[in-house]
């Protein structure tokens, strides 16, 4: 079978470059995933965050862009998403005993991400208590970005895999990637499965499989990419009284990260992780983060009173760098990777697979990829003429 491009991996990075290639004539597509779509860290239950508040100035561009695509896409994709627009809040509790935070930090960061297109404003206790009457006294000032929200993984990973395939696009699922075949100069010339299929490339190929893209780079192409593997938690709580938390809700010194789905569940979580127990394929949660990530929570909003676990999750791989933002970019001739997301690339979806697709049409390396290319790392790639944008 002939391609003129094989996206490895049917997440929600790997389904979304696929609808985009589809969606511009770009030629036949394959999109080869392990398991199910959405079967790792694209889906799960409740919400994601969709937000530029606390992220990397590097990701902001691509955030401003894809505030502008949310709201839009469920009509766009013809299927759901879950998006909403809740706004969002960081809570500072005071000045930073350690680190680089804390209220001396605040004006610095709001007219930061105002000056790269980012509208958030700093909020004083009195106004933070309008909106969050129950937060906790230690709790004196927020950064407020009202144009961030909270959306479905796995609805909209879903919603792009359906839109890519009503345009064509040929679905391999439970099938692994066995091996990269390659020339002498590093040119994929077909992807091996382990259904004993030789799938030719004519043009390029995406390896968006997350945890099992750094192996694939690395059989294929000698790099070595900074990237490992990790298990983040998330619960579902029902508390003893209403949860007045309007927002996604971040606390600047501490690991937690709040959003309230419908009928009052609230969704917990903030970086604490699982772990991959031994000779097992899926991460398990660990008895004490879970424990940790409630007293964060009712340490911050002491008057949720009595808290029940409905749900908790920590089964689904997800992958970090060093800096903590994405890998994107060339690997080789005709060979691309996405991944690295470090829990958080989520929200980029719509504007990364725009540029990314181009970038494999056009083989000009999108400049607003540059910042998430391989090379940072010292990652030999081949060379690419720096294009415009998308």
């Amino acid at each position: 079978m002939n391609f003129d491009f094989i996206i490895v991996g049917g997440g929600a990075h790997g389904c979304a470059v696929a609808y985009e290639l589809a969606r511009s004539g770009a030629g036949n597509i394959a999109v080869i995933e392990r398991e199910s779509i959405a079967h790792e860290a694209s889906g799960g239950f409740g919400k994601r965050g969709v937000r530029a508040n606390g992220r990397d100035l590097r990701e902001l561009p691509l955030m401003r862009e894809a505030y502008e695509l949310w709201p839009s896409l469920e009509e766009e994709l013809g299927g759901e998403t879950g998006y909403e627009r809740t706004g969002g809040v960081y809570l500072v509790e005071g000045d930073a005993r350690t680190g680089h935070r804390g209220l001396s930090a605040i004006d610095a960061r709001v007219r930061t991400q105002n000056g790269l297109g980012i509208p958030t404003e700093r909020w004083e206790r009195d106004r933070l208590q309008q909106s969050y009457p129950g937060v906790s006294s230690s709790v004196k000032a927020a950064i407020h970005t009202p144009m961030d929200g909270v959306s479905s993984q796995e609805m909209t990973t879903h919603a792009y895999a359906s839109a890519a395939r009503s345009l064509g696009v040929e679905f391999f699922e439970n099938t692994s990637v066995t091996a990269l075949e390659t020339d002498s100069d590093g040119t994929v010339l077909a992807v091996h499965t382990d259904k004993e299929e030789r799938l030719r490339v004519r043009r390029s190929v995406l390896l968006a499989n997350n945890a099992g893209a750094p192996a694939l780079v690395s059989h294929a192409f000698g790099v070595e990419l900074p990237v490992w593997t990790i298990y983040p938690q998330a619960l579902l709580l029902r508390a003893e009284r209403p949860a007045n938390i309007p927002m996604l809700t971040a606390h600047d010194s501490k690991p937690l990260s709040v959003k309230v789905l419908p009928d009052d569940v609230i969704m917990l979580s903030g970086g604490w992780r699982g772990h991959l127990p031994p000779q097992a394929r899926r991460g398990a949660t660990v008895e004490e983060n879970i424990a940790g990530n409630i007293q964060t929570l009712e340490t911050v909003f002491p008057d949720l009173g009595a808290l029940e676990i409905l749900a908790a999750d920590a089964s689904r791989a997800e992958t970090s760098t060093v800096d903590e933002i994405p890998v994107i970019g060339p690997v080789a001739k005709n060979a691309f990777v996405a991944t690295g997301w470090s829990g958080h690339g989520w929200a980029l979806v719509p504007s990364v697979a725009k540029r990314l697709s181009a970038t494999m049409c056009t083989q000009r390396l999108d400049s607003g990829l540059d910042a998430f290319s391989p090379k940072r790392f010292g990652a030999a790639s081949a060379p690419f003429e720096r294009g415009s944008h998308a």
